[in-house]
């Protein structure tokens, strides 16, 4: 028919030998296979070496036979799988066209392919028409491989069997904050709600208290009474100087809450039997984030000044009288005692972190920060609070100590008194701290892992000392932009710091050539530009770094759930592939109780085999 093809169209059929049913002969026979079909051409007239249908209808009948029996057979097959014996036979030719186990009939096929290569695929052949296949579909998706942005197949197959192991061996986490936070997770706290959220809620305290701050000291020496005063009588910032006391205290009271509340998400995750390894990298990436917001409400609650004020206003008249200070004249000025608070515990979480992705081990030290550094924080705040933030400027406590030893060493120290600032102390005293953890650290790396692991403290190195050379070529950098540069330096922590804690969960190597976001910052430090041009640059790259890591963050946290069928903020609503997941562990349980008895058995029939060896021998 060379007619268009506008209706539904029978089966094309193609002669095919089968040596098997005719013993050898030459004998053909028709078989329905699937061809697409062209409805917009008509349809070509068959060629002599493929026979019509009537054609090879004598050679069918010859077999009609053999055909019988292979009817009977597949409809033997058919009523054991549960299928309608009234079917049609043009539905059952239909359907097989459809099906994806159908093969066309070829020379030597044998008997048993041909009445099942064209009968209707019943529910075992379908898992989609068989609910008691679905676990073998879902087996099967378990096991295809997943296409992820950041996880790489060798991280899905490791991540979720990911175990942590780390102690706090302080005291004060022990005896007091430990305590405190299961009390909390015992009688305060339901079980509907999850770690991740108990997380999250103890980092909101803080981002709430850091847009305080912000809002009232946008430039972190507002609080300072003596260049407020100067500020007024040039003309310049007639408002600052009001700063409310009462937003330290908040402060204060945020930092412990945050204390708490990360305390308590663990101990929620083992309440809840909701442990994961999302739990710790959330817990992780929040407790980055929170290094920033901590170390810039610190500087504003001690009013501290991050740089020179006469150079800043170039000149122009402006002066502004500050006690001197030994200590910042040795360390180069307040610009960088500013940078030391921000970078000190940034370097001492970077450090724990690279020594937990070699050793396994996440242990904190009998003084650490989490524990004793956020108390003394708070305190930091509170005190603040209490007798303003200018007594951190003042230098009460070391005058004081000098007049109480002079008795006992007598004037030589005295050439010391107003020169070392109460500010200046807890800067010290940050610096001494680091330095000796990360000393033990380091050194206990070195001596169980070998020198090649240095290569993994480099993006930090980069970040720490990019950021010091840019500061030494512009040194009102932090007066300017502080906000801006301490953004830009929170994000490219965050940024290395969680991939780090990633990388040692799923046990990937780190690969320090893909830490490209900071080339802008070495190119910053480095390059000749004027103070407008640095000012913008810095400003779209801050805002550049934060974007992307917006989509990474939201990436990795979807893809992480997604591997281990859990949601991030919700324990209670079970997640689509939480099923999949949960047989997959108890299977594995079974194999691995199978393999105990096997083992059981064998030390059983080897203990009978020694004792009837041994009464044979007496």
């Amino acid at each position: 028919n060379n007619s268009p093809v506008t209706t539904k169209q029978p089966l094309q059929y193609q002669t095919t030998m089968s040596p098997s049913l005719t013993g050898g002969n030459d004998t053909s026979i028709t078989s329905p296979i699937p061809q697409e079909i062209d409805h917009t051409k008509p349809m070509k007239e068959k060629s002599s070496s493929t026979p019509s249908l009537s054609s090879d209808r004598s050679s069918a009948n010859s077999l009609s036979s053999t055909m019988n029996a292979a009817a009977t057979s597949s409809k033997n097959n058919l009523d054991s799988n549960h299928t309608p014996a009234n079917e049609t036979s043009e539905t059952a030719a239909t359907t097989a066209t459809s099906s994806r186990a159908h093969t066309p009939i070829t020379s030597g096929t044998s008997l048993s392919s041909v009445s099942t290569s064209s009968h209707r695929p019943t529910d075992e052949d379908s898992p989609i028409l068989s609910p008691a296949n679905d676990d073998d579909d879902d087996d099967h998706a378990a096991n295809a491989p997943r296409s992820y942005y950041y996880l790489t197949p060798l991280a899905v197959r490791n991540l979720p069997s990911y175990q942590y192991h780390g102690a706090d061996i302080s005291l004060l986490y022990q005896r007091v904050l430990s305590p405190l936070a299961g009390w909390l997770v015992d009688r305060a706290t339901p079980s509907w709600l999850a770690p991740n959220a108990i997380t999250l809620l103890g980092l909101a305290w803080m981002a709430t208290s850091y847009a305080i701050v912000w809002w009232h000291c946008p430039g972190l020496y507002e609080a300072n009474d003596r260049v407020a005063g100067a500020l007024r009588g040039s003309g310049d910032g007639s408002d600052v100087g009001d700063v409310p006391r009462w937003i330290f205290l908040f402060n204060g009271v945020a930092m412990l809450a945050y204390q708490t509340l990360d305390n308590m998400d663990g101990k929620q995750a083992r309440k809840t039997r909701s442990s994961s390894p999302l739990g710790l990298l959330f817990d992780h990436g929040c407790d980055a984030v929170n290094s920033i917001l901590g170390s810039a409400n610190w500087m504003a609650a001690m009013a501290m000044v991050p740089g020179s004020l006469d150079r800043w206003m170039g000149g122009g008249g402006h002066e502004f009288e500050t006690p001197p200070s030994a200590v910042s004249a040795a360390f180069g000025g307040d610009e960088v005692l500013a940078a030391l608070l921000v970078f000190c515990p940034m370097i001492a979480f970077y450090v724990s972190t690279w020594e937990q992705y070699y050793t396994g081990k996440l242990i904190l030290p009998p003084f650490n920060g989490p524990s004793e550094g956020l108390v003394l924080g708070a305190s930091l705040s509170i005190l603040s609070f209490l007798y303003g933030p200018m007594i951190w400027q003042s230098t009460s406590l070391v005058d004081t100590a000098l007049d109480a030893c002079r008795p006992v060493v007598g004037s030589s120290l005295q050439s010391w008194k107003g020169t070392v600032r109460n500010m200046d102390l807890i800067v010290l005293s940050s610096v001494l701290a680091l330095l000796q953890e990360i000393s033990l650290k380091i050194r206990f790396v070195l001596r169980t892992h070998g020198a090649h692991t240095l290569r993994t403290l480099l993006p930090h190195a980069l970040l720490v000392g990019g950021f010091l050379s840019l500061l030494h070529r512009d040194p009102t950098l932090l007066l300017r932009r502080p906000r801006t540069t301490m953004h830009l330096i929170s994000g490219l922590f965050v940024e290395q710091t969680t991939q780090l804690m990633l990388d040692h969960m799923v046990n990937e190597e780190f690969l320090v050539r893909r830490r490209w976001s900071l080339v802008p910052l070495v190119v910053l430090a480095g390059a000749h530009m004027s103070v407008e041009v640095r000012d913008a640059v810095l400003l779209a790259y801050a805002t550049g770094l934060w974007v992307y890591l917006a989509f990474k963050i939201r990436v990795t946290v979807y893809e992480i759930c997604d591997v281990l069928g859990i949601w991030c903020f919700d324990i209670v609503t079970p997640h689509p592939k939480r099923k999949r997941v949960e047989r997959e562990e108890e299977r594995k349980r079974i194999v691995m109780e199978k393999e105990e008895k096997e083992k059981t058995k064998e030390e059983i029939l080897g203990t009978m085999v020694g004792v009837d060896m041994m009464k044979k021998r007496n």
